[in-house]
């Protein structure tokens, strides 16, 4: 039988299992019966589901998971254009180097996406290739610009964590293993799993964070995230507060809200909008958005409104230590 486990992220950014079924084949009516399971026992379908390219696992999303969004693995996407150019380009650094740049970007928007497809595809003389196209074509189920505006899009956008957590898994089990033994041994998977979230939080309780250089809003972020969390975030704060590529270029203030022109390291200017009324801070590289942790460019214009904690509603739930 063929296991098959719902893999996330917890708040350590830490592969998390939230459920398992055993399909006998794979195919769209074994999906579809898998994807009902988990919505029954669940109580609610996953807001966002990222696969490879099965076609199977498409048709029973379409059919059971109406109100989510599909994406398909971007390794699996990628990993394909060596085996799809015409001969004479496998060796061009130049065309690898531009397509990655297009598909790669978190900071595209669609239409400048579509825009530098059109433009690579022309340039290479691919614009009719019989694989291409028809990737173009499905862009929304793979294009990084369109999932930008998609709360936690950046969590996720691979199946590499499923994979590593199905390695994980294979520690624990053996093929010709019958049922009761196959079950004893995913319940001691899921308790080792269970016990090393839990020597992180205690781990993330205990730890003092050496804070250097020492800034009241750093110390406040080692209180309040868990431990990775703060790992990326403290290198956001430090670059915002000691480098000079990142300062506050403009404000424009009116009664409801104050805007910000913060550039960043290569030079790219960013818009930082504060909401007077609810006291919000939206930023145009839509980190927040896409991560849950701010941005270089709003601790930019924390430090120059003098801020020395995180506004609550930047906390971003996720991430937050569970030992508060």
């Amino acid at each position: 039988m063929i296991f098959a486990p719902f893999t996330g992220k917890d708040n350590h950014g830490r592969p998390v299992t939230f459920a398992a079924g055993l399909l006998s084949k794979e195919n769209a009516n074994s999906f579809s019966w898998l994807f009902n399971q988990f919505v029954k026992y669940m109580g609610v379908a996953p807001k966002l589901i990222v696969t490879d390219l099965d076609l199977g696992m498409k048709v029973a999303i379409e059919e059971v998971l109406v109100n989510i969004r599909h994406r398909w693995c971007m390794w699996h996407v990628m990993n394909k254009v060596a085996d799809k150019l015409p001969k004479n380009m496998l060796g061009s650094e130049e065309l690898k180097k531009e397509l990655n740049a297009c598909v790669w970007s978190e900071f595209i928007e669609p239409d400048a996406f579509e825009e530098t497809w059109h433009a690579i595809m022309e340039r290479y003389g691919l614009a009719n290739n019989d694989w291409f196209s028809p990737m173009f074509a499905s862009r929304k189920f793979w294009g990084l610009a369109f999932f930008c505006d998609f709360p936690m899009s950046s969590l996720i956008k691979t199946t590499s964590l499923s994979e590593s957590h199905n390695s994980f898994f294979k520690r624990y089990s053996m093929s010709r293993a019958n049922l009761m033994l196959f079950y004893m041994n995913y319940n001691h998977a899921l308790e080792t799993q269970r016990s090393n979230s839990a020597n992180l939080e205690y781990y993330d309780s205990t730890k003092v964070h050496i804070l250097r250089p020492e800034l009241e809003i750093k110390k406040h972020a080692s209180t309040i995230y868990s431990g990775s969390a703060y790992n990326a975030i403290q290198e956001e704060i430090v670059y915002a507060c000691f480098s000079l590529s990142c300062p506050t270029l403009g404000v424009s203030t009116n009664r409801e809200i104050e805007v910000y022109n913060v550039n960043d390291k290569n030079s790219n200017s960013w818009t930082v909008t504060y909401s007077i009324g609810d006291d919000t801070y939206l930023c145009g590289c839509k980190k927040f958005e896409r991560l849950g942790l701010f941005c270089s460019h709003i601790f930019c214009v924390l430090k120059y409104k003098f801020v020395k904690l995180i506004p609550d509603k930047l906390h971003g739930g996720r991430w937050l230590s569970h030992s508060l």
